[in-house]
């Protein structure tokens, strides 16, 4: 199998081989941790969205200059519950994972669809974004070390 090199240069189309196909128990985590990702950005957890990446997490594709650390992060989660009245859902799909250099390092990708329901409004599709996520084993689960998105929002 091939697919994009998000370690180098998350925004060239550079190929490598996979590595190795992470364990279940891994894959479970990484799926787990990014649906409690999902959750804390939507119910406007703050705390618990930013402390899901490391102090240096990168948040990178969205805003005009890549988000650096922990506090620059806050502003993604305080945002957009406060902009879509707390009815924004994002729904993490079709994840595939490979490990890095080591067992302690995860390259994922993932499809995040992003709606919002407000009232009045009915649902509407805000955007669909690919996710190239790099995290890092933390104790018995995982941190996000970067994550480059590109938005697919139609226009």
């Amino acid at each position: 199998l091939k697919y994009l090199n998000w370690n180098d240069n998350p925004s060239a189309n550079n190929i490598r081989e996979t590595t190795m196909p992470v364990s279940t128990q891994d894959y479970m985590s990484v799926q787990d941790h990014m649906a409690r990702y999902c959750h804390a950005i939507d119910e406007g957890r703050t705390d618990d969205w930013v402390n899901m990446f490391t102090n240096e997490g990168v948040f990178a594709g969205f805003t005009p200059e890549p988000l650096v650390g922990r506090e620059a992060l806050r502003v993604i989660p305080d945002n957009a519950f406060k902009d879509n009245d707390g009815t924004m859902c994002h729904f993490a799909a079709n994840l595939f994972c490979d490990y890095g250099d080591n067992n302690d390092t995860i390259l994922a990708s993932l499809y995040n669809y992003v709606t919002t329901w407000i009232a009045g409004q009915g649902g509407r599709s805000i955007v669909m974004a690919k996710c190239k996520l790099v995290l890092v084993r933390n104790g018995d689960g995982w941190l996000i070390k970067s994550n480059h998105i590109q938005v697919l929002d139609g226009s």
